[in-house]
């Protein structure tokens, strides 16, 4: 190998790489123009967005005192939808807990066989509460677990939650960007 063919090779390694290093920069310059005008954006119209959602919140509270002061209109059926909005009352999530988590280990051993222990059991022997709330009251009782009954709650949703979501996710930024403003002052 003779040292010219290196000094070749190097010289069109050294080609691309200044190739590669202005393509970068031209990346990176319009990722930070991106972030800027975004920034920008966000700054502008973030006031807005917290008005809007504000009054949204205070014109569901006024919606969902109107429903809780006529729920003869919800029994059947329990909900409606009125201008995509699905409004009225459905079967709010029942809650379970224990005590001792112990104590619901020990039961939980006593009552099932080891393969079905093991798949309501952590290695580290605590109750698993996912996976206890697929079992039916009665075993639930037995274990040791107390079950708190369900009631009624008033639902509002938008059929379309997708603005939600997307209004949840731009306030949650908005709050970061203005606690990192805060923490640099």
């Amino acid at each position: 190998m003779n040292n010219s063919t290196n000094v070749s090779s190097i010289e069109v390694i050294d080609y691309y790489c200044r190739q590669y290093a202005e393509a970068r920069e031209v990346l990176a310059a319009r990722v930070m123009k991106l972030e800027a005008e975004t920034a920008a954006l966000r700054n502008r119209l973030l006031p807005g967005i917290k008005a809007a959602a504000a009054a949204a919140a205070d014109r569901q509270a006024l919606l969902s005192a109107e429903i809780s002061s006529h729920p003869d209109l919800f029994t059947k059926p329990r909900t409606m939808t009125l201008r995509g909005i699905k409004i009225g009352y459905q079967k709010g999530k029942g809650k379970i807990s224990w005590d001792d988590d112990d104590k619901v280990v020990a039961a939980i051993r006593r009552t099932f066989a080891l393969d079905k222990a093991d798949a309501l059991l952590r290695i580290k022997e605590e109750p698993i509460k996912a996976a206890l709330e697929q079992l039916p009251a009665a075993e639930l009782k037995r274990l040791g677990v107390h079950v708190v009954e369900a009631s009624d709650q008033i639902v509002i949703k938008a059929i379309d939650g997708d603005v939600d979501k997307l209004v949840a996710r731009i306030l949650k930024e908005g709050a970061v960007d203005e606690a990192e403003e805060s923490a640099a002052k």
